[in-house]
């Protein structure tokens, strides 16, 4: 990989056993867990972009860490198994994934921030400049704690002027299964982003529509077409409408707040895509296969 690299940035290009000279060098960290070091100067931001696709971005801040820290940043991040165990195998967790917008300035005052609003003992991991992650342990003798999360994202946007979006994971107690529950909450979270791109809370059953339809072939698409009719082509407001009266417990009233409509224009697309589709969407079963057939459709619009 070395060799490929300094076709593209010659001299630019440095390897090294520990990353230094932040100041002039992006650094990136190989599967084979080798250093590279390339000029700032030599790259463009779509370059680091591509390059974090296949290699691991090391922040100077990765180089401060705690034990406990750099315990988690090699279990999570480096798909490496630590020496020593600090994790007690008895002790709940969940992860509570985060990605914000841009970078994070000043990481130590949100995170003291976030501090309070936990119960509980907490660590907080950064992958990159913008994601990272939540180690939330759950107090040995009490019992699940409550965390708004909803605030956590209100608190993030006034005070530190920056958009996060969380995806909450599940409470564990298995050491062994720890790494590979990390990379699919991660997994779950990309997926659960890129379908519903304006919310801030993330959680297993909102990525399951997402992982679902994304095994679907595209042989299976042309009776959903049909079963759907013209709409896709000449009515795509009707289908977003379905789709966030669906994601709102088939409210009327919430469902019209959300889209700025009059709720009996809602109720007449709603009665609208019935009749046209024949799928009764006021009920459990229709509502669902309605909801994974629109993002079937939506993915295969996008491709």
């Amino acid at each position: 990989m070395y060799n490929k690299l300094e076709r593209i940035y010659k001299n630019a290009l440095i390897q090294s056993p520990s990353p230094h000279s932040f100041s002039r060098y992006v650094w990136f960290l190989t599967p084979e867990n080798d250093y590279y070091g390339i000029e700032k100067e030599a790259l463009s931001p779509r370059d680091i972009l591509f390059l974090e696709t296949f290699l691991k971005r090391v922040e100077e801040s990765q180089l401060s860490m705690t034990g406990t820290e750099k315990w988690w940043h090699e279990l999570l991040f480096l798909q490496q198994q630590p020496e020593k165990d600090l994790f007690h195998p008895q002790r709940s967790l969940r992860f509570i994934h985060f990605h914000f917008s841009e970078p994070l300035s000043n990481k130590e005052e949100w995170k003291e921030a976030m501090l309070a609003f936990f119960d509980s003992e907490i660590e907080i991991v950064w992958e990159s400049l913008t994601s990272g992650v939540i180690i939330d342990l759950m107090p040995e003798t009490k019992g699940e704690e409550f965390v708004s999360f909803s605030d956590m994202v209100d608190t993030t946007a006034t005070d530190f002027y920056a958009n996060v979006k969380l995806y909450i994971g599940a409470y564990t107690s298995s050491q062994e299964d720890l790494a590979s529950l990390f990379q699919w909450e991660e997994r779950c979270f990309a997926l659960s982003m890129k379908g519903r791109k304006q919310r801030s809370i993330h959680t297993f059953e909102h990525a399951l529509p997402f992982i679902v339809t994304e095994q679907v072939e595209t042989g299976h698409l042309p009776p959903i077409k049909s079963m759907f009719g013209t709409i896709m082509e000449d009515e795509k407001e009707l289908l977003h409408s379905v789709k966030v009266y669906i994601e709102n417990n088939m409210n009327v009233s919430l469902t019209a707040k959300k889209l700025f409509m009059h709720r009996n224009s809602l109720q007449y697309r709603i009665d609208k895509f019935i009749e046209r589709t024949g799928i009764d969407i006021k009920n459990f079963q229709g509502a669902l296969a309605a909801y994974l057939a629109i993002i079937i459709m939506e993915n295969e619009h996008k491709r």
